[in-house]
């Protein structure tokens, strides 16, 4: 397989991944579903996180059907054109992301969101490796 080939497929695959995380956010009522489920598996895994702070009324569900639709649409972007640009933004952004996750997680946010860590680093330094490949051909 060529190189832009597997350039192009990571780019794919994380924004198929993107697209199936964040649209469920977007959504009303299955974003309220989803949070629940977030703190199902805080519960049963036995963290216990108090969810006081985050307020799941109209004002703060409208911040999370924003991020749900601008998730989609970014990840929309990507699929239609994989292009080396776009995955350097979004491998940069992936790493704000992940700061900002650990910043909510150090303000006692659910440890269940190490997950969405571990998954954005993970699609950061892919498209940095492909696209570090590609450079170096």
């Amino acid at each position: 397989m060529k190189g832009s080939e597997i350039e192009t497929k990571v780019i794919r695959g994380f924004a198929w991944a993107d697209l199936a995380i964040t649209l469920p956010f977007a959504l009303p009522f299955i974003a309220e579903a989803v949070i629940a489920l977030l703190y199902f598996v805080d519960r049963w895994l036995g963290f216990d996180t108090p969810s006081v702070m985050f307020e799941t009324g109209p004002f703060g569900l409208m911040f999370v059907h924003i991020m749900g639709v601008l998730g989609v649409l970014w990840a929309m972007a990507r699929l239609r054109r994989p292009e080396a640009d776009l995955a350097r933004m979004d491998a940069r952004a992936r790493l704000a992301v992940t700061v900002l996750i650990l910043y909510a997680i150090a303000l006692g946010a659910t440890p269940v969101l190490w997950l969405f860590v571990l998954t954005e680093v993970a699609g950061s330094a892919a498209q940095f490796a492909v696209l570090r490949h590609k450079s170096t051909q």
